[in-house]
């Protein structure tokens, strides 16, 4: 792609911090995006075959057609929305349910192990993800999907509403804020490219650990990048909110690196972001004790007393025995399958060698910061590929955790 596409020195604007009135004001400056000039562009610096598209694109009817579009849309939203998200949440729960009701019986289940992983990723990309975009604040939902009171405030919330190894808190500011809002920059916290560079540019004869490091990081991704590095963009959100003198210490591109489990802990920088007990205690602590430790012992429980009873034929302490290992290691096994089909529907949503990356920033809701989230985007088949709807099509979609939607997202 060419970088002199995108240039722009517009202000960066917290969507949070401004009124609707403030941002549609924003949303009618004048394009950053002269593509008046463009028209002679082939003269001075050819664009390749696969860029031709942009000296003829009418960017300003582009964003108005989009805009168009969206109000519409909002004027459809109601009760069948909410009824639909009704539908989902139970196919969410009911994956969770039959995964903890099968996951004692035997280690290596596979029913269990692809309910409880699917439970925990739709969870997530399905009703966390768009409640937290706030996608259902203007639906009669009794504050059930409010987007600031979903899973934040207590640890209560956290549990009921959305339990996973990221914190909530954390994650609406590193992907509600930065990451949509600097989509395809290096001010992107999930920008793959950049956060894989070390990777990427290791020798080739090292392709067989590259590819290790990769499959590693597929099954462990969550936990081990994701959570941390939330907390940090939060931490580092919370400390420019009360002028943090060390911010001066660190430059903006130690500040964009991605933190992965441990990387605060190292003695040249130890507790640069948080500490210990922070992380672990706060972030990774409740997901942790719930998922592994928690139902493994409710499980047991449930098999002692029914041993008790007379339902088994083996002994209550053999039966909880058996049982809270089975659970363990299904709940395990469930944990890498979770990471893996989350890391094959998020992060392919923004990978690929024909999507573009930009060298500068813009104002949100301007007609080139639609487009970016066109161009730097993937969407994959959806539905029922004919443009149907019902169960089947969404089972597809549930499958995919709706991100196979990402460029209307």
């Amino acid at each position: 792609a060419n970088p002199a596409m995108m240039r722009t020195d517009a202000m960066s604007v917290c969507p949070d911090a401004v009124t609707e009135d403030e941002l549609d004001k924003l949303s009618r400056r004048g394009t950053e995006l002269n593509l008046a000039d463009l028209a002679s562009l082939d003269k001075k610096v050819p664009l390749a075959a696969e860029d031709k598209w942009i000296g003829s694109l009418d960017l300003d009817a582009f964003a108005a057609e989009l805009k168009m579009l969206g109000k519409a849309l909002a004027a459809q939203q109601g009760d069948a929305d909410v009824r639909h998200l009704d539908k989902i949440v139970a196919w969410q729960r009911g994956c969770t349910a039959l995964g903890i009701a099968t996951m004692g019986f035997a280690p290596y289940n596979p029913l269990a192990i692809f309910a409880l992983s699917t439970g925990v990723l739709t969870r997530w990309t399905i009703v966390a993800h768009h409640v937290c975009h706030g996608g259902f604040d203007k639906c009669e939902t009794k504050g059930r999907y409010n987007r600031f009171k979903f899973g934040v405030g207590s640890v209560y919330r956290r549990c009921v509403d959305w339990l996973d190894w990221m914190l909530v808190e954390a994650w609406n500011v590193e992907h509600n804020q930065l990451h949509h809002y600097s989509l395809g920059e290096d001010g992107d916290p999930d920008l793959v490219e950049r956060n894989l560079g070390n990777l990427r540019e290791m020798p080739a004869v090292l392709a067989p650990l590259k590819y290790l490091v990769i499959a590693v990081l597929v099954v462990t991704w969550k936990w081990f990048y994701y959570a941390p590095n939330t907390f940090k963009v939060l931490s580092l959100h919370q400390m420019r909110r009360r002028d943090d003198p060390r911010l001066a210490q660190w430059s903006k591109e130690m500040q964009e690196d991605p933190c992965v489990v441990g990387s605060w802990a190292l003695w040249w920088q130890f507790g640069k972001y948080f500490s210990n007990v922070e992380f672990f205690g706060r972030v990774l602590g409740p997901f942790f004790l719930t998922r592994f430790l928690l139902l493994p012992a409710v499980v047991a429980a449930a098999a002692a007393a029914a041993a008790a009873a007379g339902m088994l034929s083996s002994a209550p302490a053999a039966a909880a025995s058996c049982a809270a290992r089975s659970s363990l290691i299904n709940l395990v096994l469930a944990e890498l399958l979770t990471n893996a089909h989350a890391f094959l529907v998020v992060a392919t949503n923004h990978c690929g060698d024909d999507l573009y990356r930009f060298e500068g920033h813009a104002t949100p809701r301007s007609p080139t910061f639609f487009l970016r989230q066109v161009i730097s985007s993937v969407n994959f088949a959806t539905g029922d590929g004919k443009g149907g709807q019902g169960h089947l099509a969404d089972v597809v979609d549930f499958l995919q955790g709706w991100l196979n939607y990402q460029i209307e997202h």
